[in-house]
């Protein structure tokens, strides 16, 4: 394969990302992780108070602030509005492109097709196109990540001082980006560097000497925000960002925990359509002895995966990090001469495609997900879409006897982006809160009492511009009482089964978000 000098491959892949971040304006913030952080943003922006991030009145601890700064500083560019926080994770999902083609070009310089595959699988690999639009902080982690490999690679290369200042600025940004969890990513294959260094010798005392500098001066960027922090946000908070964060997180959790296999069993579906693609099986048996870029991508890889599945909390998103180190061992293998595979076996994926466009089309007769809401509305536009995308392949497999890296990476984004669209379309009010969030803007503007009963995850201060914290009640008995001395206030609530005879309802993913009369507090079932 020779695509070092194609056009298609050196600038294509940013058609791909244009057109995967134009899906963020087909959906509204998806409720409940991206409402919440922009609520986060927003109280941040509302009082001032860049240092101590906070929701709905309270500090809020669970992430540090590098995402809601970055939200704020568009904001105070080009004031506050819907569009700037929609293009933070696609501006620094494009960042992720470009660092992993840097990446390729370092580990093998001899070899620019690496280069200009690895986006191109990156992009295509569907835990990525999944996350690459959202605002959250798996993506932007992802870049700190990457700037630390760089620096990982330009320390071996003789670039020490340089190497070891992008590792530690990398440490810094990813503490500020998703917390201590950088380190899980970073630090495994700095500590196996015997193992992908080209001299194959063991690091000397000058290689942890750099790192334990590196890990200073990334301690002392994120320190510089977390000391201030914790003594203007109190003692609870202070103790929850600079210790209970990270042990409860890792060790003490009771979120999200799920057992060590369980990332395992959906590699497939993550790493998909790679990971289904005969040619890509059929180059790793050709064996890549000596290869230093590669044992460099694969103890990425390989450690992290590991370290991720022995932590007790675990959800998909979380192995977004690692996806480029999977990108630069695929695209290491398919820049080899391509081997001979026959249309049979290059047929495999356009067929998976069109077995997901079958799926979608039998939707809603499917037993188990025909109960779902959404599932109920879903039409055959959706499955039609993923069929034709089948047949692209299919036509690409009959003309060129294979499926271009390029073409593969490009139905994956056609067929997300196609997903988003309908998706978001079915669903309806159920993930856009906006409605919801203008009806608590015109309780406050007109003086009418409400108040939330349950748990209150910031869903509504953003997306409705509220300048107060929304009063929240913890249970149904707090509820009566508040009820019974506002007649004529409203009581709002997320619950399980649809109610009838209310103020206003919509639907909340697979709950429903209900307005109803004091008067009424005798039907409340909140969640």
């Amino acid at each position: 394969m020779n695509v070092s000098s194609d056009p298609i491959y050196r600038w294509g892949v940013f058609l791909l990302w244009f057109l995967l971040s134009l899906s963020v304006f087909f959906r509204a913030p998806i409720p409940i992780d991206e409402t919440r952080y922009l609520s986060v943003a927003w109280e941040m922006w509302l009082r001032g108070d860049f240092l101590v991030p906070y929701l709905n009145g309270h500090t809020y601890s669970h992430k540090p602030p590098l995402l809601f700064w970055l939200i704020q500083a568009g904001w105070g560019v080009f004031g506050v509005n819907d569009w700037w926080p929609r293009l933070v994770g696609p501006l620094a999902a494009l960042v992720n492109l470009l660092l992993v083609r840097r990446l390729a070009a370092m580990l093998w310089p001899g070899q620019a097709d690496v280069a200009g595959l690895a986006p191109w699988v990156l992009a295509g690999t569907l835990l990525w196109t999944l996350f690459a639009t959202s605002t959250m902080f798996d993506i932007l982690l992802t870049d700190c990540v990457m700037l630390g490999m760089v620096g990982l690679l330009a320390a071996v290369g003789g670039q020490v001082r340089k190497g070891w200042l992008y590792f530690g600025l990398a440490i810094g940004l990813g503490l500020l980006a998703k917390g201590p969890v950088v380190f899980l990513h970073l630090l495994p294959t700095a500590v196996l560097a015997k193992f992908w260094r080209a001299d194959r010798h063991a690091p000397d005392k000058a290689w942890w000497l750099g790192l334990l500098a590196a890990i200073a001066v990334g301690a002392a960027l994120a320190l510089s925000w977390a000391l201030p922090a914790a003594q203007a946000g109190g003692q609870e908070y202070g103790d929850a960002i600079l210790w209970h964060q990270t042990a409860d997180r890792t060790v003490g959790t009771k979120i999200h925990t799920r057992p060590f296999f369980w990332y395992l069993q959906f590699l497939p579906l993550l790493l998909f359509p790679w990971l289904f693609w005969p040619r890509l099986w059929a180059g790793l048996r050709q064996g890549f002895a000596g290869d230093k870029g590669l044992a460099f991508s694969s103890i990425w890889l390989v450690s992290v995966f590991v370290v991720f599945s022995a932590l007790p909390s675990k959800q998909l998103h979380y192995l977004v990090p690692m996806l480029p180190a999977f990108a630069l061992v695929v695209a290491r293998v398919l820049s080899r001469s391509r081997p001979a595979c026959s249309v049979a076996a290059e047929s495999l994926v356009p067929a998976l495609f069109a077995l997901v466009g079958i799926f979608l089309l039998l939707l809603p007769q499917i037993p188990g997900l025909a109960k779902l809401q959404w599932v109920q509305s879903v039409r055959m536009d959706w499955g039609s879409c993923v069929l034709a995308v089948a047949l692209g392949l299919a036509v690409a497999v009959w003309r060129w006897r294979a499926v271009p890296a390029a073409a593969l990476s490009a139905a994956v984004v056609a067929a997300v982006f196609a997903g988003f669209i309908f998706f978001f379309r079915y669903v309806g009010l159920a993930y856009d809160l906006r409605p919801a969030a203008l009806q608590v803007k015109s309780f406050n503007e007109q003086g009418v009492p409400y108040v939330y009963v349950g748990n209150y995850q910031g869903q509504l201060n953003f997306l409705g511009r509220l300048t107060e914290p929304l009063p929240v009640l913890a249970t149904a008995a707090e509820a009566e009482r508040w009820a019974l001395s506002h007649p004529a206030g409203y009581l709002v609530s997320l619950e399980k089964d649809k109610p009838e005879d209310v103020f206003y309802m919509q639907g909340h993913r697979e709950y429903w978000l209900v307005f109803r009369r004091a008067d009424q507090f005798g039907r409340l079932k909140p969640l």
